[in-house]
């Protein structure tokens, strides 16, 4: 194949999280198999996106765009990060004439000016488990092919049948994450148990019924300790961090948790850990839990959406119901090391299910079937 195929890949989160993570994974992937990425970003952090694919030796345009929360003040956001957009986008677009558009994300969709799909198809990735019908239905008549990381995900573009659709789950590179060495932390050193929890600051991901498993478990286990690693993104994100630290006070367990804010990666973490835990029910995917399946550690998490998707069948993992019980009586389960070395072979196994090479080759059938397909 030659290089002459371009995707030109939009993406608008003004941070590096698991989207943007796996979407470098994924423009790895397509630049090997005779694709060209051109990438569009709003994510000007140290190590993020701009600054990675820069580094890849790809070009790049800078946006400048902010999250965009559900409120007035959201969609009064969102209208003036459109208009500011556009002029970019379509510059780009005239520049580098892509094969065809890949929107990061339902944001990054409706950023994309309608006047392009004359000019080249335009690809969803879907990574979002829920979102105002409205959004769907300004995407749905633009959209050439929607990417959806779950059967969870997928579900809502039922109402939407004309949109052609493809489930791929994310990719990650399985080998260096492997070999991740356990950070080295006094508190995890004396424990008998250390169950961990990755998932930034904001409260849909459950992180007070985790502290509430974690208080329920550490009354039949001794030496429990917790671990909450996530990112804290601005005010709200503070305040929610602050309200758990107070309610792991309520609970007795505030001498029995370690709260990580400022890690650059979650991995050491999970190495350090015996047994991870996702306590949300609404997550799309659940790229934590496939991170610490690769590093061998068995996973408790609520059965609904992307998780049980992921360990349907698992033998290292316990899929339980939503209730801070559950949770706890899911850890307890593998309160034995015997138990948890025994898993850690079929937990990698398992993972191997998510290798990058996966998701590179699906997703470039999907640009292919797309473009009109490959030169012969």
């Amino acid at each position: 194949m030659g290089s002459s195929q371009t995707t030109m890949v939009v993406d608008c989160a003004p941070f590096t999280g698991g989207a943007q993570r796996s979407l470098l994974t994924l423009l790895h992937g397509v630049a090997s198999r005779g694709w060209s990425p051109v990438v569009l970003s709003a994510d000007r952090t140290p190590g993020g996106l701009l600054e990675s694919c820069r580094e890849a030796g790809w070009p790049v345009r800078e946006l400048r765009t902010a999250h965009w929360q559900r409120s007035a003040a959201g969609m009064a956001r969102y209208a003036w990060d459109r208009l500011a957009a556009r002029g970019p986008i379509l510059l780009a677009a005239r520049r580098w004439q892509p094969t065809l558009i890949h929107a990061n994300g339902i944001r990054a969709g409706l950023l994309v000016p309608r006047a392009l799909r004359r000019q080249a198809p335009l690809v969803l990735h879907d990574r979002d488990l829920r979102v105002p019908a409205l959004a769907l239905r300004l995407l749905a008549p633009r959209l050439a092919e929607v990417i959806a990381i779950s059967q969870a995900v997928a579900a809502k573009w039922a109402a939407f049948p004309e949109v052609p659709l493809r489930v791929i789950p994310n990719g990650f590179d399985l080998a260096p994450m492997a070999a991740t060495t356990p950070v080295s932390d006094p508190a995890l050193a004396a424990a008998q148990l250390r169950v961990a929890m990755v998932a930034d600051m904001v409260p849909w991901k459950r992180h007070g019924a985790f502290l509430e498993a974690l208080a329920l478990a550490s009354r039949e286990q001794d030496g429990l300790v917790g671990v909450l690693v996530g990112r804290v993104r601005g005010h709200a994100d503070a305040g929610y961090l602050q309200r758990l630290r107070v309610r792991a006070a309520d609970l007795g367990v505030d001498g029995r948790v370690v709260f990580v804010t400022d890690a650059s990666s979650a991995l050491p973490w999970l190495a350090a850990a015996d047994v991870v835990v996702s306590a949300a029910v609404e997550e799309p995917f659940g790229r934590t839990i496939v991170e610490a399946l690769a590093l061998g550690r068995p996973v408790v998490a609520v059965q609904a959406a992307g998780p049980s998707e992921i360990l349907a069948g698992c033998k290292a993992a316990t899929l339980t119901g939503p209730t801070p019980a559950d949770l706890a009586a899911g850890i307890l389960q593998w309160r034995e090391p015997s138990r948890r070395a025994g898993a850690a072979r079929v937990a990698r196994t398992w993972a191997g299910r998510y290798d990058q090479s996966r998701m590179a080759d699906a997703v470039c059938a999907l640009y292919w079937d797309v473009a009109g397909g490959p030169p012969r």
